[in-house]
């Protein structure tokens, strides 16, 4: 096996169960704000549409087509609009409590605790995410993970989002180390593992759901406990 210097981790779908943790808070912001009865809608179509235009927010922010105030100022209009609600305040209420609520809750991936516990004693442990700021840290304190980290870095502290090579470079400076001994462990092809193959770095996919492709990773896993076999 191969010895690394440092270990760089996503947060989101890797750590972090933003999945579940995301539908929870759209469970509650649903009925707070009783959409059952301002549309023709349930909370699973609900949560399915956000789904669809948050991914295809990220998508375009990752790409560099948009900013964060996009994703922040249009997500919730968009998914209004699907169910036939025109109501401009409702959209700023939900996307300022779905920001506020969504952070604080505490699902992490299966072994997350048990891998870093182990992991952390071995390497120094980055997170590497384009999330922002804020609401990343407020992700790590609230699930009581940040003591794993010697640091984060993300889209806003480096001027960079995944998968350009400069935030990598940026995360390699912070960790004092290089690309050739240090791997990237991340659920996106395109942010994390292409982009850190584009930086020269090893990768190990996240593949939990075990969905087909055609990259071409170092290492792929579909349970971060076989991170053990690997690292």
């Amino acid at each position: 096996m191969k010895k690394y210097h440092a270990l760089f981790f996503d947060l989101d779908h890797t750590l972090w169960d933003y999945e579940t943790n995301s539908i929870a808070t759209l469970h509650e912001l649903f009925d707070a704000f009783e959409i059952a009865n301002l549309s023709d809608t349930n909370k699973e179509e609900f949560v399915s549409i956000f789904n669809k235009v948050n991914d295809k927010l990220w998508a375009n922010f990752n790409k560099g087509h948009i900013d964060r105030d996009t994703i922040k100022n249009q997500r919730f209009v968009k998914i209004l609009k699907h169910l036939g609600i025109k109501n401009e305040i409702l959209s700023v209420q939900l996307s300022n409590e779905y920001i506020n609520i969504c952070p604080t809750k505490t699902g992490l991936m299966p072994y997350t605790i048990e891998i870093l516990e182990y992991l952390h004693k071995k390497y120094p442990l980055y997170l590497l995410t384009n999330g922002f700021n804020e609401v990343q840290q407020k992700k790590i304190a609230q699930s009581k993970i940040e003591h794993y980290f010697k640091g984060m870095v993300t889209s806003e502290t480096s001027g960079h989002r995944k998968p350009s090579v400069e935030i990598f470079q940026y995360t390699l400076n912070l960790a004092s180390t290089k690309a050739d001994n240090t791997v990237m462990i991340g659920d996106n092809l395109s942010a994390d593992i292409h982009g850190a193959k584009e930086a020269q770095m090893d990768t190990i996919y996240y593949n939990p759901k075990q969905t087909a492709h055609k990259s071409t990773p170092d290492h792929e896993v579909s349970c971060l406990s076989q991170l053990t076999g690997i690292l």
